[in-house]
């Protein structure tokens, strides 16, 4: 089986890459949070969510993919009660076609969301 790392960190120490694509078909994308330029941002869901989604699609196209190929999120809300403020932006991410998905609140350090994902390169799907 081929693997090979996305985006790849600078070496920072931490055991963690952002991707990993497989057999040239599959994206794993690692969970993204509400970082832009090493900083966090916020403090509202829909900032944050917005800046997670950007991560991801940046992700994605050094893949080879956009979020049209993604198949299956995994949302982690600090607050469920933010789950309709983060649905109004992922509808806008996903214009109608919505992968499958799993939402669990947790708690989260610092942040309210944080979104890992799979995706099937375009090329790559019958």
């Amino acid at each position: 089986m081929t693997i090979r790392t996305i985006s790849p960190n600078a070496a920072d120490g931490r055991p963690y890459v952002p991707a990993v694509a497989a057999r040239g078909e599959l994206v794993f994308v690692s969970g993204q949070i509400p970082l832009r330029d090493g900083e966090l941002v916020g403090p509202s869901i829909e900032t944050q969510t917005q800046a997670v989604f950007a991560n991801i699609e940046s992700i994605l196209g050094d893949a080879g993919a956009t979020v049209d190929d993604i198949v299956r999120c995994g949302v982690f809300l600090g607050d469920l009660a933010d789950l309709p403020r983060f649905n109004a932006v992922y509808e806008r991410v996903f214009r109608g076609r919505f992968p499958t998905r799993t939402t669990v609140g947790v708690d989260l350090p610092g942040y309210g969301v944080e979104v890992d994902c799979i995706a099937v390169v375009s090329g790559a799907r019958e």
